[in-house]
């Protein structure tokens, strides 16, 4: 069952905490007359705020004084106007009089146009701002104008700062040598461009290209998520430049990678070094004789078995191994890095024999050492002809070596004497001052006379078994003849003499 409503309480009940039925009736309001809405307003000032009450006259008598309460102690309370916050609902409040004496009063009526309260308080809370009928829809307008501003604005300033970054503007700057390594992903390629200051952002460059394939695309706030595109590019070197727009770096990316232009330098077997160092001069023009041999007297580019005690006169005599070497375009003018590379592959090769056969037990016997090895390569490198003759010619050095006897290598007598075979001098061939005299002096000479190759290195190392002491040359295609005894020799010198192949 619904509570009864508890009586509304007038005005004066309310202040002075009487109920009505203890109000006298002279205390009371008097009655309310109907609705007036089309009188002027009191007083006759500008509006400040619209509200929903509005003012009617209520009496047309001179004026009088305002009504009066009698409170608890018979004290008369005079009944004032109050703020509308505080006015009960249906409560009538005076508005005051105007110059004919007509009182006016405050009532609520919702149907009413809005009128002005004369009496506008700003702290008064229950006031409702009077909105005309566009206001509201003109204030959306705005609104909307503003946020299409803001958008429009915040766009052009985004696109403008991505297109700053595409292409920075202003000229390219210095060489950058590029590379992409084997299976290096696009964002590790985007990462490397950045650091080499090739481009300006990394990121953008990535989302730029997964826009379009293969040459990247427009990012739009739109499809900027929506970019899923993948693209590779061909490992290899580059040749870029600082400050690049991302359609310059894929154009260079789309030619593939910079295959270098290799020139080859070919450096045959038996070459003494004046003829090797010679022969680089002739084969590359662009090396430099006083850088090349500057590059031949530095110490860090010494083979490792070089002796020490002949570093000081000769570094490199027999120590470079003979190849074809493939020079890429960017080294062609080095001379340093090619001298590096020809005694580093002679080392190479010789560890590699090394390993694979050993050193010989003769050299273990004689006390000899690699370098040593080197001079026997070297001694065979000038005497054989042909190939099968390498390893044999390898056991009639060791056998004479092992005997104490003089080697008697012509080749070597020539080497030391600076002249040619051809022109050499009986006194020459008896010339013991000369240290790379094996007719005269026994043992090995004092340095490799030429550069060998494997396949002598081989032999030096790894000689054919057998018990020859002699050899000579007995057929015009470079092949020789072996003997154990001195007898047999002589027979195969008179061979070659017969054939006039140099022995007379």
């Amino acid at each position: 069952m619904a509570e009864p409503r508890k009586p509304r309480r007038s005005i004066a009940a309310f202040l002075t905490g009487q109920t009505d039925e203890e109000i006298p009736e002279a205390a009371k309001a008097p009655p309310v007359p109907p609705s007036a809405t089309n009188l002027p307003l009191i007083p006759a000032d500008e509006p400040r705020r619209p509200a929903t009450r509005v003012v009617r006259p209520v009496q047309a008598a001179p004026r009088t004084p305002p009504p009066v309460a009698v409170g608890p102690d018979g004290e008369e309370v005079p009944i004032v106007a109050l703020p509308d916050y505080a006015a009960p609902p249906g409560v009538v409040v005076s508005a005051g009089f105007d110059a004919n004496g007509i009182e006016y009063v405050f009532e609520d009526d919702p149907g009413a146009t809005p009128l002005v309260d004369p009496r506008y308080d700003a702290d008064d809370r229950n006031w409702v701002r009077y909105r005309t009928s566009w206001g509201g829809f003109l204030r959306i307008i705005g609104l909307v104008v503003v946020v299409l501003f803001l958008v429009v604005t915040a766009r052009s300033r985004v696109y403008s700062w991505i297109d700053d970054q595409i292409d920075s503007g202003g000229d390219l700057g210095e060489e950058v040598a590029f590379t992409i390594p084997t299976g290096a992903a696009v964002n590790d390629v985007a990462t490397d461009l950045a650091e080499a200051g090739i481009i300006n952002n990394a990121t953008v460059f990535r989302y730029w290209l997964r826009c379009d394939v293969p040459n990247g695309g427009e990012i739009t706030i739109t499809g900027f998520l929506g970019c899923d595109t993948e693209v590779q590019f061909q490992a290899g070197d580059y040749t870029l430049f600082e400050n690049m727009t991302y359609q310059q770096v894929i154009d260079v990316f789309a030619e593939g990678p910079y295959v270098p232009e290799i020139f080859t330098i070919r450096i045959p077997e038996g070459l003494t070094f004046t003829q090797l160092f010679d022969r680089l001069l002739e084969e590359n023009d662009l090396f430099d004789e006083e850088e090349l041999r500057a590059a031949f007297a530095n110490p860090d580019l010494f083979s490792k078995y070089l002796r020490p005690s002949n570093a000081p006169f000769f570094p490199h005599e027999g120590l470079d191994f003979p190849a074809f070497y493939d020079v890429p375009e960017q080294d062609i003018a080095d001379e340093a890095k090619l001298v590096g590379r020809l005694t580093t592959e002679m080392d190479t090769r010789i560890d590699r024999l090394v390993d694979e056969f050993g050193l010989p037990p003769e050299a273990e016997e004689l006390g000899l050492d690699i370098y040593d090895i080197v001079i026997i390569a070297s001694l065979i490198e000038e005497e054989a002809k042909i190939p099968e003759d390498r390893p044999k010619i390898s056991r009639v050095i060791w056998n004479r070596l092992l005997a104490g006897e003089r080697l008697g290598v012509d080749a070597s007598v020539c080497f030391g004497a600076r002249v040619s075979c051809q022109d050499l001098t009986r006194s020459q061939l008896d010339d013991t001052s000369n240290p790379w005299n094996t007719r005269a002096n026994p043992g090995l000479p004092l340095t490799p006379i030429a550069s060998p190759g494997e396949a002598s290195l081989e032999a030096a190392i790894n000689p054919e078994p057998g018990d020859w002491f002699f050899y000579v040359l007995t057929d015009e295609d470079g092949t020789h003849s072996f003997a154990v005894t001195s007898a047999e020799h002589e027979a195969n010198v008179a061979i070659c003499v017969e054939k006039d192949l140099g022995c007379g």
